[in-house]
């Protein structure tokens, strides 16, 4: 099963569900793709959509996922490594109407730099993109909670103290 998970943002990401609709109709994809997001301007045909689940189903189905594609949205992604997945990232572009500002660009060049992450920049590269993270599992570190929970206590502890 693939999914991609775009998240909670309102703006559709029409250019990605098109691309996976085109590429079950030609053949390329054969397994089931799931496309969870909170808007859809384009409705697609052969791949199955969710709005937004909750968290925890959310998080299942990256589990249970060959291959998982994400708009550059650090939670998803961390939840993606998380899982030992090797994430496919697909920007939002303020050019195709998806955010309103390149933040996820520059996101996704800063990721593109580090182990566990397949950027696609243009929706050509989205087949070749899957077939590298199929089966593939991230060679990123995974997320050490305990450090941010206790770099946010000390923040917490300073707001307190003032």
């Amino acid at each position: 099963m693939i999914l991609a998970t775009l998240g909670t943002h309102p703006q559709p990401m029409d250019r990605l569900v098109r691309e996976l609709d085109r590429l079950i109709e030609v053949g390329v994809l054969q397994d089931e793709v799931i496309v969870q997001a909170a808007a859809f301007r384009y409705m697609p045909r052969f791949a199955r959509a969710e709005r937004i689940m909750p968290f925890t189903q959310l998080a299942g189905l990256i589990n249970e996922a060959d291959v998982v594609i994400s708009h550059a949205g650090p939670a998803t992604l961390a939840v993606i490594r998380g899982s030992g997945r090797v994430a496919i990232v697909v920007p939002r572009l303020v050019r195709y109407g998806e955010h309103v500002d390149e933040h996820q660009a520059l996101y996704a060049k800063r990721l593109a730099m580090q182990p566990g992450y397949v950027i696609v920049e243009v929706m050509s590269q989205l087949a070749e993109a899957i077939t590298r993270a199929r089966g593939s599992q991230s060679a990123a570190p995974k997320a050490d909670v305990s450090r941010a929970v206790a770099a946010l206590n000390e923040i917490v502890e300073g707001l307190e103290r003032h």
